[in-house]
């Protein structure tokens, strides 16, 4: 029996204690969750408690030094160009969050030095784990043309989501249940400092130019890159990479964009996220119309586990409607990710969700923002 892998983890904020730690110590016979990272003391101490973690580090490059670890997740807030560099140095496989880093340039650099590796390094793009969407893409592939495609999600605050769950702040403070949220104004500014302050700053001035000092792209790139590249890595799932970039539209503060991109055989797709603050239902779905066959794929907010994606299937025979409804899975998709790359590195195999395929991503951002208009 091959025995567990030993990983490290960097970064033990709400999705690390959500999804990534519960699931590696569950898997035991296929995970030695061996250390933590975190810059916060009080987090880490708090999370390494909870799950009786002995080895503890505020220094990422620390555990990487010391620890026996065979793998490592990358789970922490900003760009991961210097842990990623880090981890291959230090001969590491990477299971890492998206995005990759915060700008193309940072991402075509991990390229460059992943293609010089033989380390398996998996993007964690967990949508592509979840059963439902390979039964979806199974019907769009099937569907005898694709007119148009609209991608749509509705965005409350991550604190709503995060209600079910007990999440460790440190110094003996655990937000569960309905947590305050703040009012537009102050969302728009805190997602100002959130995405594009401090370290990020430089790298967000990288890529919007002499337009760097207008806040709604500046809010609209960190919307587009942290939680828009969902979409864009679901979409290139379903269709490929896109031809081009025809239009962006960023309004309210930063906080609600639309674009439209064009892929292969004429497919234009209207990607549209909106920022709703008070109401907790958030809603994300893809829906490809033709003129014989509708596809509609819909998924629960992320941070429900287990909570199935409907595929809602549409035909029609001249006088003659029908529609079905689809419940494919109960699989958490979150699970599905964290096995593969168990399975990836024991077997040598090259991830569903690579690094190439997350600098075309990161183009399309590029592009996406360079056609913005506000």
């Amino acid at each position: 029996m091959t025995s567990p892998l030993r990983v490290g983890l960097i970064g033990c904020g709400s999705i690390g204690q959500i999804m990534h730690i519960p699931y590696l110590v569950d898997y035991d016979e296929k995970f030695e969750l061996v250390a933590l990272s975190d810059t916060y003391t009080p987090v880490l101490e708090a999370v390494a408690d909870r799950y009786h973690i002995a080895n503890r580090y505020t220094d990422w490059r620390e555990m990487l030094a010391k620890e026996n670890l065979e793998a490592v997740i990358i789970c922490h807030s900003g760009s991961h160009r210097d842990t990623v560099f880090a981890a291959l140095d230090a001969g590491k496989h990477i299971f890492v969050e998206k995005p990759i880093t915060w700008n193309v340039r940072e991402a075509r650099e991990v390229a460059a030095r992943v293609a010089q590796s033989d380390r398996v390094v998996q993007v964690a793009y967990h949508k592509r784990y979840d059963p439902a969407f390979h039964y979806a893409r199974d019907q769009v592939q099937q569907m005898r043309d694709i007119g148009i495609v609209r991608v749509t999600v509705l965005h409350p605050p991550n604190e709503m989501g995060l209600s079910p769950y007990r999440i460790r702040r440190g110094n003996g403070l655990i937000d569960e249940g309905h947590q305050p949220v703040m009012n537009f104004t102050e969302q728009a500014s805190a997602q100002l400092g959130w995405f594009a302050g401090g370290s990020l700053a430089p790298l967000v001035d990288e890529v919007l130019g002499p337009r760097k000092d207008d806040p709604t792209l500046r809010v609209g790139y960190g919307i587009i890159v942290v939680s828009m590249i969902h979409q864009v890595y679901t979409m290139h799932g379903f269709l490929g990479a896109p031809t081009r970039v025809l239009s962006t539209d960023i309004w309210r503060k930063g906080l609600s964009i639309h674009s439209i991109v064009e892929y292969p055989n004429d497919v234009r797709c209207t990607f549209d996220w909106h920022f709703l603050g008070h109401i907790k239902d958030y809603r994300e779905e893809y829906a490809f119309y033709g003129n014989s066959d509708r596809v509609t794929f819909q998924l629960p907010s992320p941070y429900l586990k287990n909570a199935p994606s409907p595929v809602i299937v549409q035909g029609g025979d001249e006088e003659l409607a029908w529609e079905k409804r689809v419940i494919v899975s109960y699989d958490e998709a979150f699970r599905n990710e964290l096995l593969a790359f168990h399975d990836n590195v024991r077997h040598n195999r090259q991830p569903a969700t690579a690094v190439p395929e997350a600098v075309q991503h990161m183009e399309l951002i590029q592009h996406m923002i360079d056609a913005a208009r506000v």
